[in-house]
């Protein structure tokens, strides 16, 4: 008999404890001399996460800044008695350092307001001077699609335990925007990720492509950072590497939920304990660490780092493959095209996850090929020429890919998952996806609408 697996019941109260066992150094200012890496983790915790974010501060204080490598952090958290407060932290071996006592601008801050990215980004690089720069950010996510609530649930609850293989397991029986629909108490009309529940706030599709351009332009003279990561749910869609590929070099993160565990962060940093790494090395790491976290603990895991140098060739490509899908949906005869499209995305033989509107990019390229043979169009010579115009952007598509997800780990049960997804529904295009940068910028929603308009 399966049983829900709490995760949270267990560390409740390790904020607290952790509090006094732990923290803290004495406040300073001073800038750190230059180092090779800043690694700076914007944690937003005034949320049902908070008691997470204690132990992953503690599991970066086991390894600790050092000559390789500054560990920065900005917390946005609730603790007891609903009091929020904000805290930037330099994390030193076994010591974390408060960084901003002194500071009343910074006491009570909001997750969700990019002037807050900003800020801290602003505060992290005027004292911790680096050759490169890691920016993580922590907490709740639900890809490109707008939940439109004003909070959304600890996806460990997604997650059952299964006490045959001692592992966990994700309960697919309904969509991870349907559940946090039916347990939502209240509503907004935004999409986003790091999410603040006293005002309701959080990250939208337009406020991070505001706050990285800021950053870019007014912190970094117009260079990129180095290496975009995300500790939060179903973040690695082409619609968010959209968004990030004129600001950052690397893109990381999940295609699946995640548990509320989140990053090991010790794993993560442990290399930078005898020496550094570039970029692409670490990226490739964080990969691994997250795999060496959770294979023994749940087959429904995902991971990957994605470098964005060529994502405007995919993008590109995938731009030419929905206006080539549209027109052979405009051409088709006896529905051909829709039903070869339909059992090409199909849950049955295509990778989904656990919002199940999200699937893998790569294995539906790979089973739309297959399918492009049952196109029937009432001009032969055009269906020809469309056929083979698809069949060569899928497979150039696919070689974008190959190239350039540079790492990507995943539990038995999504073994087919490459490491970027696509929002593709069967039946309804939900409001918040038009307001994607991807929508306005390809056909991608030409032919989602086109798709879904035709009848079989």
């Amino acid at each position: 008999m399966r049983q829900k697996y709490h995760f949270i019941k267990t560390i409740q109260v390790l904020f607290q404890v952790l509090v006094t066992l732990l923290f803290f150094g004495t406040i300073t200012n001073t800038q750190q001399p230059k180092k090779q890496w800043t690694f700076f983790v914007y944690i937003a915790a005034v949320n049902d996460l908070r008691s997470f974010a204690a132990m992953n501060i503690k599991q970066m204080a086991q390894i600790g800044s050092n000559e390789h490598i500054n560990i920065v952090v900005h917390l946005d958290i609730l603790l007891s008695g609903n009091k929020k407060i904000t805290r930037r932290y330099y994390v030193e071996q076994g010591k974390v350092v408060h960084m901003n006592a002194d500071d009343p601008d910074t006491q009570q801050m909001d997750s969700g307001d990019p002037q807050t990215v900003i800020s801290s980004f602003k505060w992290m690089i005027e004292l911790y001077p680096s050759d490169y720069i890691a920016w993580i950010g922590w907490n709740h996510g639900t890809g490109p699609i707008d939940p439109g609530i004003r909070q959304v649930v600890n996806t460990t609850d997604l997650f059952v335990f299964n006490p045959t293989t001692h592992t966990l397991e994700l309960d697919r029986n309904i969509s991870f925007l349907d559940y946090i629909s039916a347990t939502a108490q209240a509503y907004m009309h935004q999409r986003g990720v790091c999410w603040d529940d006293i005002t309701g706030n959080y990250l939208t599709n337009q406020k991070l492509e505001y706050a990285f351009k800021t950053i870019c332009s007014e912190c970094l003279d117009g260079k990129k950072i180095d290496i975009v990561g995300f500790d939060a749910c179903l973040m690695m869609g082409i619609e968010i590497a959209d968004i990030f590929a004129p600001y950052t070099h690397y893109l990381i993160g999940s295609q699946e939920v995640e548990l509320g565990l989140g990053w090991r962060y010790d794993y993560v940093l442990e290399p930078f304990q005898h020496q550094s790494l570039t970029p692409r090395e670490f990226s490739k790491h964080i990969v691994e660490s997250y795999k060496r976290a959770y294979r023994d603990m749940t087959n429904d895991y995902t991971q990957s780092a994605v470098d964005l140098s060529k994502f405007d060739e995919l993008k590109e490509m995938m731009h030419c493959i929905a206006s080539i899908l549209s027109e052979c949906l405009t051409l088709q005869k006896d529905q051909t095209v829709k039903k070869a499209i339909k059992a090409s995305r199909s849950k049955k033989i295509t990778t989904v996850f656990d919002e199940p509107t999200y699937i893998d990019l790569y294995h539906w390229f790979t089973n739309l090929q297959a399918g492009v043979k049952y196109f029937n169009l009432v001009n032969p010579y055009k269906e020809k020429e469309l056929k083979l115009e698809l069949i060569y952007a899928l497979e150039e598509a696919k070689k974008i890919l190959d190239e350039h997800i540079i790492a990507n780990e995943v539990g038995k049960n999504l073994s087919k998952a490459r490491g970027l997804s696509l929002y593709f529904p069967e039946k309804n295009i939900h409001p918040s996806y038009k307001k994607t940068s991807f929508w306005r910028t390809t056909d991608w929603g030409t032919f989602l609408t086109t798709y879904l308009d035709s009848n079989i």
